[in-house]
């Protein structure tokens, strides 16, 4: 039987844009230090800055920003982010680097934070990623550190700062996962607490009927065949007023459980339409598989042989269908093959119960 769920893992176009429009703010921002950066740099770094800035990262951001149009990007959009979060990051450790070997200037570390919390918190970096992105920027920094004294008095308490604030990220990009994780939990419990039905864990009938308009559409584009069962409980008030509402619930879950017993392909929709009526619809290529599946059920219930003393026909629990098939295009919607079994059905009841009768 399909399962409605939420779909945790679709990124809306507005999604992508917004994705897209954020490579593209991180572009802008590192030209816009450029500009900055250029007015306080010795003039003999200018042009070790401009080919780390404007011909290795700015590049590196226009490339990630080119597979996001890529068909199998979702598939290595957390690798690529990180991919691009530490080239960035080690792009920024040569010009540390040059401009400490060139000048002895001490370069300034921020953009090591400021990329990593960029891949983080907008890129959205899972945690082990976030993780990973962390352990390889600080290991790099504090290579660093033992290659070039950049910072003097204050390299060792810098390399601190920027290890510990890296760690940070991490921890929060964890506590943002979990939170996120949960979120889908709940979101997944309300879709449920929606669309099953309590008693059985089959479908309730909003679903039901959700789920069968779906699989009546898909089928009528295909021209195939469908069928539709109206099942119910035969005697079922006299057996609930006799073994009371506790044996009658079971009743009503030993039905459930026989239509997942026959109804075994993950496309079946099964549901709960009503009180002790079930309703299945499912696509097949032959009448006579039809029938074969009514008469499991009808068989099903023979041998179990439930008592229900009250009844005025067989003294066991039995069970009545209807079924409505044939190919889609046949029928102007699922409501008219809803109709059409449930007539089935009725007539089922008149011909003496525990049996099935196509419409």
């Amino acid at each position: 039987m399909p399962t409605p769920s939420v779909e945790a893992n679709t990124v809306s176009p507005r999604d992508m844009l917004m994705l897209r429009l954020s490579i593209v703010v991180g572009g802008i921002l590192i030209s816009l230090f450029m500009i900055g950066d250029l007015q306080l740099i010795p003039p003999e770094l200018a042009g070790s800055y401009i080919t780390s800035r404007a011909l290795i990262q700015l590049p590196i951001l226009a490339g990630l920003l080119a597979f996001t149009f890529a068909p199998q990007f979702f598939r290595f959009a957390q690798t690529a982010f990180l991919a691009t979060v530490i080239s960035i990051t080690y792009a920024n450790y040569y010009l540390i680097h040059v401009a400490w070997e060139q000048a002895a200037f001490s370069f300034p570390y921020e953009g090591t934070l400021l990329y990593a919390f960029f891949g983080f918190f907008v890129f959205g970096m899972k945690f082990y990623y976030a993780l990973t992105a962390m352990l390889i920027s600080s290991v790099g920094f504090v290579g660093l550190m033992f290659l070039d004294p950049v910072y003097g008095d204050r390299t060792w308490m810098n390399a601190g700062f920027v290890v510990g604030s890296l760690f940070v990220g991490a921890i929060g990009r964890h506590r943002v996962d979990r939170l996120l994780g949960q979120l889908e939990e709940a979101n997944e419990q309300l879709v449920g607490l929606s669309t099953v039905d309590g008693l059985t864990d089959l479908f309730n009938r909003r679903a039901l009927m959700s789920e069968s308009e779906r699989l009546f559409a898909l089928q009528r584009r295909s021209n195939k065949r469908l069928a539709v069962f109206m099942m119910d409980l035969d005697h079922f008030k006299q057996f609930n007023d006799h073994y009371g509402h506790q044996e009658g619930d079971r009743a009503i879950r030993i039905q459930a459980d026989i239509m997942r017993q026959v109804f075994k392909r993950q496309t079946d929709i099964l549901g709960r339409y009503g009180g002790e009526e079930f309703m299945a619809v499912i696509d097949g290529e032959h009448a006579d598989r039809f029938e074969h599946l009514a008469g499991e059920i009808l068989k099903q219930w023979q041998e179990l042989a439930v008592p229900n003393e009250d009844s005025p026909d067989s003294k066991v629990l039995s069970c009545s269908i209807g079924i409505c098939q044939g190919l889609a295009t046949e029928f102007d919607s699922i409501d008219e093959m809803i109709r059409r079994a449930d007539e089935a059905l009725y007539r089922a009841k008149k011909q003496g119960r525990a049996r099935y009768v196509m419409a």
